[in-house]
């Protein structure tokens, strides 16, 4: 049996294939589900709506299952949820966007210095991306739940424990937590950390790399989803690393822009160098580690807009005719219009890089501002912001050339002029990339390594 199963659990949607060893796609499937946004910044979901998900989509997949031999994870993260000794979830997992755990990352950057937190970790501990402060507020807030926990894990902890009933998780998704050895990563937590935050080692899973198995399928589960009970499970990755590894980001210096609800620019690197302005994640790759900056409503600002300022017209006529349209009358139009450009704060759902709470805003309009200029000003202000990252990391790499540039929001005519303009003088290269065919990477890796 040598198909991979490619697993996506998404923020909102869940995507499956099954592909063969030479990664040509068989059949597809997929299932959206709601999360919950509540009291003042609050995100999350129930974990069950993922299970729930997989069995959806294997009942879809069914007559492409029988030749599966392994099953390759990528996962939204962190998605921290508190786990029962049995694998099920006793609170609903917290996603990268929460803004709960506000105080906790403000008094653990206090106890161990922020000096401390970039040299080891390369990362800020800050509220929903830094589990760390989630696990924090949970024993601050939900003490019946703290005492509940067996093991504390992210998403792909929650749906390997299910299907093999182990314990693991990965330095892809783990490397931004806070808890973790980043500038090592040889699979090992912080004790440091543990021990400043008051966390046991045994409430966390086993560390291991992304494309080692965990182990074979339970043979209930193996059943219930009508999978071979042969097939073993990945530990699996974080999803955007896995969607930069399907782009082609393997070698120092590439630079990958992803195009989606959030706008990620990663940069390759081959060895870490933290900063407050930026995250680093563990790549996949061995040897490998990543810049990863994140503009938190990059294609959702778009949608934003879409319902505020253009709700006269459809979801297609927005994107395929009044956004590419709008493009290149400006273009046309050359620099001398800029100054008439609104200036946009692009902080719509905050910042992951602040303890403060972002918001948006516009400024320089005029009686003579339409929503044309709004648009433009609202896509200046994002592009600018994803530059200052490149900027940044130019200072100690040199940056590839042309830049990848990927995600359903890259195919929006016109958008590659406006980021050589606004973002960084290059070219820039379209390319397909999905999270499942960054999955089904690491089901070959698996293979080609055994």
């Amino acid at each position: 049996m040598t198909d991979i199963l490619s697993i996506d659990v998404g923020t909102t949607a869940f995507k499956m294939g099954v592909f063969g060893p030479g990664l040509e796609l068989k059949g597809s499937a997929s299932c959206e589900y709601a999360i919950n946004l509540y009291d003042q910044g609050k995100a999350d979901i129930e974990p069950q709506k993922w299970w729930d998900a997989l069995k959806s989509c294997c009942s879809a997949l069914r007559s492409r299952l029988a030749e599966v031999g392994t099953i390759a994870l990528s996962v939204t993260t962190p998605g921290l949820t508190p786990m029962a000794e049995d694998g099920t979830a006793v609170g609903p997992a917290i996603l990268f966007f929460d803004r709960r755990s506000q105080q906790q990352a403000e008094m653990i950057r206090r106890r161990l210095g922020e000096e401390f937190f970039l040299a080891e970790a390369c990362n800020l501990p800050v509220s929903g991306g830094s589990s760390l402060c989630s696990i924090m507020w949970i024993r601050d807030h939900q003490r019946e739940v703290w005492n509940r926990t067996c093991k504390f894990g992210h998403t792909n902890t929650y749906m390997v424990r299910r299907l093999t009933g182990k314990w693991v998780i990965d330095p892809s998704t783990v490397s931004i937590t806070g808890l973790y050895n980043t500038r090592a990563n040889q699979l090992s937590w912080l004790d440091p950390v543990l021990d400043g935050a008051g966390i046991d080692r045994e409430k966390l899973p086993t560390l291991m790399p992304s494309h080692v198995p965990a182990g074979p399928l339970l043979p209930e589960v193996a059943d219930e989803l009508g999978l071979p009970p042969e097939a073993v499970v990945l530990c699996g990755g974080n999803d955007a690393v896995l969607a930069a590894l399907s782009a082609g980001l393997t070698e120092p210096g590439k630079v990958v822009d992803i195009a989606g609800t959030c706008e990620i620019a990663a940069v390759c690197l081959d060895h870490p160098i933290g900063s407050p302005n930026y995250n680093i994640r563990c790549h996949v790759l061995p040897g490998r580690w990543m810049t990863f900056f994140v503009l938190n409503t990059g294609g959702k600002a778009l949608e934003w807009f879409h319902l505020v300022f253009c709700r006269d017209m459809s979801q297609s006529d927005f994107y395929e005719r009044f956004i590419p349209e709008t493009i290149a009358a400006y273009l046309a139009q050359g620099d001398a219009h800029d100054e008439t450009l609104p200036e946009y704060v692009p902080y719509l759902q905050g910042s992951r890089y602040s303890l403060d709470r972002l918001t948006a805003a516009f400024s320089n309009l005029t009686l003579e501002t339409d929503r044309e200029r709004m648009l433009l000003g609202l896509l200046r202000g994002n592009l600018r912001y994803l530059g200052s990252h490149l900027r940044e990391v130019s200072q100690f790499i040199e940056l590839q050339r042309p830049i990848i540039t990927t995600g359903g929001g890259a195919r929006i005519a016109g958008m590659n002029l406006l980021k050589q303009r606004w973002m960084a003088a290059s070219e820039y290269q379209y390319q397909d990339q999905s999270s499942l065919l960054g999955a089904a990477m690491l089901g070959r890796m698996y293979l080609e390594s055994g």
